[in-house]
């Protein structure tokens, strides 16, 4: 038997002798000393279930939304706390129109900043971005600033004729301040707090929390262009092998895959959100000749009404319900609270069951970053109620959980669970990778 951090065990029989009848036209000898060796390994269950997403610790279990909608940026819950605090007298939060753009769009690309303020008259202004961790990229527009004779708050406008490159060149919501100056070069600041929010790119969000709670891997293929990347790593699961790292420190090191596939991976660099069109690919359209994730048949009895059709609105997709994968009369929120082995093995058969990562904090605006895979979690692509069973399954959406705006995926419902609710063992169903230190347990032969 090997070390245990192999998981693997070597059997071997005593050596048999077998007697040779015709066979002595092809041995010199009377028999044949016949050794018996065989190696099992204890593996995980197939990397085709792992998509090229993460999922952020604290956001990563339950039934999640994770949404783009249009039009408007992803929902935000509060602006980070930048410098300087800011004390400039606005009415209500900033506005920014319009605030939000897709992925690497061309410059110039123009945009207007309104309030109300008090007390700034003859004063000039200038509307600055600022990211998640404070950095700010200054962009330098034209302001009508208000008389404010009389007190009360006054209406003003700034054009910025352009948002800047940078900013524009990394997902992520930015967050739009105003400094104001006085002709003497006194200086007013906008209150962080009142900053207006500018979303780039397609961004997947998580209840409403800021950006970075789910996003995608930038894991490398070296069987596609690296355009496809992600769209094939949503169709076939991600190429390399990925396994949880010893440590929980960020930045960790070094970031594997990349730039090309290096098992097994550990640390990993991110992109906020999903490009939109990469991911309507990956579960829709497919790539290639290759269909769509969700562009498969329903599993036999597994459909929302008992059987095996496709979903009823077009396109038709994948049905299947993660009720149908329970066993002993459980619930939805029973697989959510983590009860052991209450899911069937015949789950990991399913298209809309995943994997992901779980990563310990927010990934940053725009950058790479590095960041370890400190858990996996798994999940199911369904909008099912947590009171859904395999006889009451409730009301299902017409896509099962997905939404769709100009035939682009818009909103992605997910129910993230413990590991501890799938089976603790699992048959071979063929490409199973080295085991990831927790999850169900696959016996496969090796040699």
């Amino acid at each position: 038997i090997s070390c245990p951090g192999n998981w693997r065990v070597n059997l071997i029989a005593p050596r048999a002798i077998v007697e040779l009848t015709m066979g002595k036209a092809f041995e010199s000898g009377d028999s044949l000393e016949v050794p018996a060796h065989a190696s099992a390994q204890i593996k995980s269950p197939s990397q085709t279930n792992t998509l090229p997403m993460y999922a952020v610790s604290g956001c990563d279990s339950g039934s999640q939304v994770l949404t783009d909608p249009p039009p408007g940026p992803a929902p935000v819950s509060a602006a980070p706390a930048t410098t300087p605090v800011g004390d400039a007298d606005l009415q209500q939060a900033l506005v920014v129109t319009p605030n939000d753009v897709d992925s690497d769009v061309p410059t110039p690309y123009p945009v207007v900043l309104t309030g109300d303020v008090k007390d700034v008259k003859g004063w000039t202004a200038q509307a600055v971005f600022y990211n998640a961790d404070g950095t700010s990229y200054t962009a330098a527009g034209t302001a009508t600033v208000p008389d404010t004779t009389g007190g009360g708050y006054k209406a003003f406008s700034i054009s910025v004729p352009t948002v800047p490159a940078e900013v524009l060149a990394a997902n992520g919501v930015w967050w739009v301040r105003v400094q104001f100056t006085s002709p003497t070069g006194v200086v007013h600041w906008t209150r962080y707090q009142d900053s207006a929010p500018f979303t780039v790119g397609d961004l997947l969000f998580c209840d409403g929390m800021v950006s970075g709670n789910f996003g995608t891997l930038r894991l490398a293929r070296n069987d596609v262009p690296n355009g496809a990347w992600v769209e094939m790593n949503i169709i076939r699961g991600v190429m390399p092998h990925l396994t949880i790292n010893a440590s929980i420190l960020v930045p960790c090191s070094p970031v594997d895959s990349d730039h090309a596939p290096v098992s097994p991976t550990d640390c990993v660099s991110t992109d906020p959100g999903f490009p939109n069109e990469a991911a309507t690919d990956g579960f829709v359209n497919g790539s290639g000749s290759t269909p769509g994730r969700l562009d498969a048949d329903t599993t036999p009895g597994c459909d929302r009404n008992g059987g095996s059709d496709r979903t009823p609105e077009s396109p038709n997709l994948n049905d299947d319900l993660l009720s149908c994968y329970i066993v002993g009369g459980h619930s939805v929120g029973d697989v959510v609270a983590g009860e052991n082995n209450i899911l069937s093995a015949d789950i990991f058969d399913s298209p809309r069951f995943f994997f992901i990562p779980v990563i310990p904090v927010e990934a940053a605006n725009g950058a790479s970053g590095a960041y370890p895979i400190i858990a996996f979690r798994p999940g199911f692509i369904t909008n099912e109620s947590m009171a859904a069973t395999a006889t009451a399954r409730g009301a299902i959406s017409g896509h099962n959980g997905l939404t769709f705006h100009s035939g682009h995926i818009e909103q992605i419902n997910v129910v993230l669970f413990p590991e501890s609710a799938l089976p603790g063992t699992a048959p071979p169903i063929g490409g199973e990778i080295d085991y990831t230190g927790s999850g169900t347990k696959v016996l496969a032969l090796v040699e």
